[in-house]
């Protein structure tokens, strides 16, 4: 994981590339300049991942809870 800081590589709209390489890890491309990026400037790839993990787990739980009040 490592941001860019070029103009040369094109950027999807969101200002955040995610590439799925061929050993089926990711890497992700940002412009360090991007406001809504920047933030990840300083951090390691661990600290990335364990975000990324806690915010599906997050997500799976929030999911979960709401299948269970539409059951009641």
């Amino acid at each position: 994981m490592y941001d860019l800081d070029c103009k040369e590589t094109n950027l999807d709209p969101s200002g955040l590339n995610i590439i799925k390489n061929l050993d089926g890890s990711f890497a992700f491309e940002w412009d360090s300049n991007d406001k809504r990026w920047s933030w990840l400037n300083g951090l390691t790839d661990d600290q990335i991942k364990t975000i990324i993990e806690e915010a599906i787990e997050l997500k799976l739980s929030l999911e979960e809870a709401a299948d269970e009040l539409n059951q009641q």
